[in-house]
């Protein structure tokens, strides 16, 4: 049989390619680095350690009971 996935994997952003965000407090940019097998960005404020995380891509289906 023949194996039909693709071998190519899902491209890694970089993080210039990353959307960039503002603080909600002190509104200097935030620092941004992927976390979580890169399916999140998460940001931190240089100066005031605000932080917060943002999903890359579609929310996966609520597993069903």
């Amino acid at each position: 049989m023949a194996n039909v996935t693709s071998s190519e994997p899902n491209p890694i952003p970089l993080p210039a390619d990353l959307p960039d965000r503002l603080c909600t407090w002190c509104r200097l940019p935030m620092k941004k680095r992927l976390v979580g097998g890169n399916q999140f960005v998460h940001y931190t404020c240089p100066k005031c350690v605000f932080q917060h995380t943002t999903r890359l891509g579609p929310k996966p289906p609520s597993p069903t009971h």
